[in-house]
């Protein structure tokens, strides 16, 4: 039985934070647990959401890893929930320098990092370019080394969880029904309604607004182009005709994932259920072994009976006495 203290426990509430990362542009964030730390406290988690995601996908998650006595900070990704949203190109190295910022503006020396889908490249660029600042790594369903043929495939897989963007909905209901019906998702619970309702901005004056998913369509845009994708796979050959030199730059850039120059232990958690049909999980046994060869002392552990999406989204007992495992181990 969960014990009902912990909701009015301060460690375990959320304290909002706005940082500064230049340019007059901010980074939301959150942390859960004792902040700032103490000089022998263990090094704070910091939460790495998807294309799509925001800080609000780890918040189930964050509060059981406070009950072990880690900090947790979570946060939007520069394009998605309350951080600044300027019209520029976004990309993992991006992502990997404002997370630098982040670690310096709130005086962290070296940060563990849980990070899913999108976030596992982006962890594994900040490992790469700043292995001082780096502790622990837990990867969940991303950074595989991919065939084109898979990219493709886990392409026309996220498909469905970009259909919201650019919409507008007369309610939030309307909004939080069209999950509801989504494939995606098994089940539901208050905080995958949490994660979306924090997404919405709304339209308009009055009593009754519309609503409008927050992240911009030209993010996601560009956030794919950087990838080698494109939001309609089928734009993929027209990008590439338009910019022959910058795609195939890309396509090398993107080619072969950077594990070797990764000295951070590893945890590697994956989905074992179909997104929608069998064959397109997002890392197939084929990237598990290239995981393998390069991290000989990786951890893995594979979720059964959970797709992408429901790795972080859904509870799962196993996923959560893992990663807490993982973080507190010395």
């Amino acid at each position: 039985m969960k014990n009902r203290s912990n909701a009015s426990n301060p460690k375990f509430i959320s304290k909002p934070l706005q940082i500064p990362i230049g340019d007059s542009q901010v980074i939301a964030a959150e942390v859960y647990g004792p902040f700032p730390l103490s000089k022998n406290s263990p090094a704070p988690v910091l939460c790495i959401h998807g294309l799509t995601g925001n800080l609000k996908n780890f918040a189930p998650l964050a509060r059981d890893l406070v009950k072990q006595g880690l900090t947790v900070i979570t946060y939007d990704l520069r394009g998605r929930g309350q951080s600044s949203k300027p019209e520029i190109t976004y990309s993992h190295a991006l992502h990997a320098d404002d997370l630098l910022k982040i670690l310096d503006f709130l005086k962290i020396e070296k940060a563990n990092l849980l990070a899913h889908s999108l976030g596992c490249w982006i962890s594994l660029a900040f490992a790469k370019k700043y292995p001082q600042r780096t502790g622990k790594l837990c990867l969940i369903d991303g950074g595989g080394q991919l065939s084109i043929q898979r990219k493709l495939s886990n392409l026309l897989m996220i498909q469905e969880s970009l259909q919201r963007l650019g919409k507008t909905f007369s309610s939030k209901e309307e909004y939080l029904d069209l999950a509801k019906r989504s494939p995606i998702l098994s089940s539901w619970n208050e905080d995958v309604a949490n994660f979306l309702i924090y997404e919405l901005t709304p339209i308009g004056e009055g009593k009754n607004p519309s609503y409008r998913c927050n992240i911009p369509e030209q993010v996601i845009d560009s956030e794919l182009i950087q990838m080698g994708g494109a939001r309609n796979p089928g734009k993929i050959l027209i990008n590439f005709l338009k910019n022959p030199i910058d795609s195939i730059r890309i396509l090398r850039k993107n080619r072969v994932l950077p594990y070797s120059q990764i000295s951070a232990p590893a945890l590697i958690v994956r989905a074992g259920k179909p997104n929608f049909k069998k064959g397109d999980e997002l890392l197939p046994d084929s990237a598990i072994l290239i995981f393998q060869k390069f991290w000989k002392d990786a951890v893995f552990l594979t979720l059964p009976d959970k797709n992408h999406y429901e790795t972080i989204l859904l509870p799962d007992l196993k996923r959560d006495e893992t990663i807490s495992w993982f973080f507190s181990k010395t």
